[in-house]
């Protein structure tokens, strides 16, 4: 979202409920508010596969580069969060809230397409239908760039992934970007309308 400031309310606006009905609010991630899930989010991956077969990218290089960055807030529970107003211009008070999914897209525009990066969400919020939430706000965001397809890499032993994306439309591809092939990894896609 580079070269326009778009308020946060809209995504606030994105409210559900969770585990203990705490309120839930998709919002741009500014910060290093997601950066102790990608922290679990690269141990997991660790214990699944090999250096050399996982393909992450840094929190920062996701919220400076050509990339939007989401994140799950969680409200503290005396309501902090609820009803307000928050615009990108005013960062989220880290002790308002606590991220706790996330999900990023950088976006390549010459080569058309925007990749996705970094879906995780905290062991707790599994279930609650958050990764299918930040899909649709991050796609929404590709489309509002003008890009019409969205592609990402995975590895072949996360079934909960697989079966995520292929319920939102993504099917399979050959590598892309700079990927070569890999009996770990595929490649899927989704024409976004």
């Amino acid at each position: 979202m580079h070269g326009k400031v778009m308020p946060m309310d809209q995504y606030f606006e994105q409210r559900i409920q969770g585990p203990d009905a705490e309120a839930i609010s998709l919002a741009s991630i500014v910060g290093t508010e997601a950066d102790h899930l990608l922290l679990l989010s690269d141990a997991y991956m660790a214990s699944l596969y090999p250096a050399d077969s996982n393909h992450l990218v840094s929190s920062e290089s996701l919220r400076t580069g050509d990339a939007s960055f989401i994140g799950a807030f969680q409200h503290d529970r005396d309501g902090s969060g609820e009803g307000v107003t928050h615009r990108k211009t005013l960062a989220v008070s880290a002790s308002e809230t606590l991220c706790v999914a996330c999900v990023a897209a950088r976006f390549y525009r010459t080569e058309g397409y925007a990749e996705i990066k970094r879906l995780y969400v905290g062991k707790r919020w599994r279930g609650a239908g958050l990764a299918k939430r930040l899909m649709a706000r991050i796609e929404a965001e590709i489309a509002e760039q003008g890009i019409q397809r969205v592609r990402l890499e995975m590895g072949i032993h996360q079934p909960e992934a697989d079966a995520l994306y292929r319920s939102l439309g993504y099917r399979e591809i050959p590598p892309f970007g700079e990927y070569l092939p890999d009996p770990l990894s595929q490649f899927l896609e989704k024409a976004l309308l």
